[in-house]
C-alpha cells in the first residue's frame, strides 16, 4: 500500500494515456469527510487567470512517482458540490481539539493511499520540536468526531503521544 502526503501529490504532473499529453498538475485533492474516499483532484491546467478543474477518481488510471495518469483529454467535470466533500488544503491550519476542549495542534497535511485512493488520516502539526523529533502524529479519519468550518474535534479516546500515532 503506497502512501503519500498531499503535499507530496501536489504538483504531480497529469498525464493523458491517450495522447500522450500533459494536461495540467495535480493542486489539491477532493475527499470524502464521512469515508475518506478521494472523489477527485483539482487540477492546475495553467494560465493566469485560470480556476483549476476537476478530475474526478473514477477517471484515474495510475498515481505514479511522476505523474497521475487518466484515460484522455476529456475526463474534467464540474467541481464537486457535496458539503460532506472537502479540498484538503482547505483543513491546512485548522486547530485539532480534544473533546475537553485541549487543543492537540493544527492540520499540516492528508496522508493519501495511492493505490485505492483513500484518506486515512490527518497528519497534526504538534510543534516545531516534537515533530522533528517523533514525527507528526497522525489522525486517523476514525478517530474524528468532527470537522467544522473553524476546527477539527478528536473522539475520547485518541492520543497524539501513542507510538502507532507517528508517522
Amino acid at each position: 500500500m503506497a502512501m503519500k502526503t498531499g503535499r507530496e501529490l501536489a504538483g504531480l504532473a497529469v498525464v493523458s494515456l491517450g495522447g500522450g499529453d500533459r494536461l495540467g498538475r495535480i493542486d489539491d485533492i477532493v475527499f470524502r469527510l464521512d469515508t475518506g474516499r478521494v472523489t477527485g483532484f483539482l487540477v492546475d491546467r495553467g494560465g493566469m487567470f485560470s480556476k483549476p478543474k476537476f478530475l474526478p477518481a473514477a477517471q484515474v488510471q495510475s498515481v505514479g512517482a511522476d505523474a497521475l495518469t487518466v484515460p484522455s483529454e476529456d475526463v474534467f467535470s464540474d467541481a464537486p458540490t457535496d458539503p460532506a466533500e472537502i479540498a484538503a488544503k482547505a483543513l491546512e491550519g485548522r486547530p485539532v481539539l480534544a473533546p475537553a476542549g485541549t487543543v492537540i495542534g493544527k492540520v499540516a497535511d492528508v496522508l493519501v493511499e495511492t493505490d485505492g485512493l483513500l484518506v486515512p488520516a490527518l497528519l497534526i502539526a504538534t510543534g516545531l520540536l516534537p515533530d522533528a523529533l517523533h514525527g507528526k502524529p497522525r489522525l486517523p479519519l476514525t478517530s474524528v468526531q468532527t470537522i467544522g468550518a473553524d476546527s477539527v474535534i478528536t473522539t475520547q479516546n485518541y492520543d497524539p503521544k501513542a507510538p502507532d500515532a507517528r508517522a
